[in-house]
């Protein structure tokens, strides 16, 4: 094994053992910062039966100044308002270690009722017994016409044995941010090819003349804390439809995976259009370059737009996604669905009120909530009906654009089987090369035995 590997992996068993002793030994929760989720009564006293408080751990803050904080708000304040009976408290955790330590609570046996779990995560999740089929909760009850309104792409990922155990509520699609501005200023279109993409990227590699800022025209991450989504993924998606064996394994140590990480690498040593930086940038500070104006297009999850949009140095609406283009131009290079599973603990005290506000994160008026105030996908196939006015907004028409992604070249990851950590496995690859000397094929062997041994596969 080799020494990156290794300290990843050392890394997160120690981290894991660390969260499991903490929990089992009587760890307090991490205070609630859902507004109204613990507030007393007007008579001073809680009317809310301690039995009813519903535990929800999320990446999001409920008071944070960004739209799906504000929408999930108000999903609980209006939830509350009609259940009563019911309190929601959000405990706000860190979006990379949230779900091991869930896993390592759900072991101790102090989960939280409801958890937003990764989606990378959900086969171990469902090995592990973690998380309660919905329809002993509330799907039980619905009609055939209310199933068939729900985004069938993201419904059916994680289904068991014929049950569903989450509803991915933050759905995601790994594409590409780009700078629509500097696209016109030089007369570009949005490349096709793998070959126009490195033409286009070139092109846009230059010292901005009004900000003195070096600007390349292609932004990558390797670190492997907090990953962000690679082209190496993409290109082993278009050469051989998957990432896995058939019973779980890595499928990198081959030719297609060489080839994957040598043109990742190229992007460096070749063409000129990645900064070498990228062998120690990760996924968050790559976003924070591209806001500030360092690159004209980096690899991103389209749930940042509305935020990165927010906060950038220039005209938020030159910010635009484009799909990965592919070796002939004549579709997309497949790219990971990807996304928030929201489910219930199985070990949960109150699952029925737990389900229910799961429930009703997915009914219509919420889900229109999500789309317009929180600018993220629809789950509901009548909501992008209803709001057809809405997506031909141009600063809204990345969603279309992300919506034909999945319908045409998306790649749910697997479920059958745990497939933990393998965007930092194939980041450590892309380290071992370029900080150690590894061979191409020496890494990506290494790092496929690590996510075997890892996996169980």
């Amino acid at each position: 094994m080799h020494k990156h590997t290794k300290r990843w992996t050392a890394f997160a068993m120690a981290m894991t053992l660390i969260l499991m002793l903490l929990t089992g030994c009587g760890a307090q929760p991490a205070p609630s910062v859902a507004s109204s989720s613990a507030a007393p009564s007007s008579g001073g006293e809680s009317t809310v039966d301690p039995e009813q408080v519903v535990r929800m751990w999320t990446f999001l803050d409920p008071e944070a100044d960004n739209g799906r904080s504000k929408a999930l708000k108000q999903m609980i304040e209006t939830f509350e308002s009609e259940n009563p009976g019911i309190k929601i408290v959000v405990e706000t955790q860190d979006w990379e270690q949230m779900t091991p330590k869930f896993f390592a609570a759900h072991a101790a046996g102090n989960a939280p009722d409801i958890i937003w779990c990764i989606m990378d995560e959900m086969g171990a999740a469902l090995d592990l017994g973690a998380l309660e089929p919905l329809e002993n909760l509330f799907l039980k009850d619905w009609t055939e016409e209310e199933i068939a309104d729900i985004d069938d792409s993201f419904f059916n990922f994680g289904v068991r044995d014929g049950k569903h155990y989450q509803i991915t509520h933050s759905r995601n699609y790994m594409a590409m941010y780009y700078r629509a501005d500097l696209f016109e200023e030089k007369g570009l279109e949005v490349p096709k090819t793998w070959d126009e993409f490195v033409e286009v990227c070139q092109a846009l590699t230059e010292v901005d003349p009004e900000t003195g800022i070096q600007r390349y025209g292609f932004g990558q991450a390797f670190n492997v804390d907090k990953v962000g989504p690679q082209i190496m993924t993409n290109l082993l998606l278009e050469a051989q439809g998957n990432l896995f064996t058939d019973d779980g394994k890595a499928n990198w140590a081959n030719a297609a995976g060489e080839e994957a990480l040598q043109f990742q690498l190229d992007c460096i040593t070749k063409y000129g259009i990645t900064p070498e930086a990228a062998v120690n940038l990760t996924g968050e500070e790559l976003i924070t370059e591209f806001i500030a104006g360092k690159y004209a297009i980096i690899t991103g999850g389209v749930v940042r737009v509305p935020t990165v949009r927010a906060d950038v140095s220039f005209d938020p609406s030159a910010v635009q996604v484009m799909l990965y283009p592919s070796a002939d131009g004549g579709g997309n290079a497949p790219s990971t669905i990807d996304g928030w599973c929201v489910g219930v603990w199985s070990g949960s005290k109150v699952k029925e009120a737990a389900g229910k506000f799961v429930e009703a994160m997915m009914s219509p008026e919420s889900d229109e909530l999500w789309v317009t105030l929180g600018g993220q996908l629809a789950i509901r196939k009548s909501t992008m009906e209803k709001l057809g006015d809405f997506y031909e907004d141009p600063n809204n028409r990345y969603l279309t654009v992300v919506a034909d992604g999945i319908t045409n070249a998306g790649w749910p990851q697997p479920t059958d089987y745990a497939v933990g950590s393998w965007k930092k496995d194939l980041n450590c690859a892309a380290q071992m090369v370029m900080v150690d000397g590894s061979s191409i094929p020496d890494a990506l062997a290494s790092v496929a035995k690590d996510f075997d041994e890892r996996n169980g596969g």
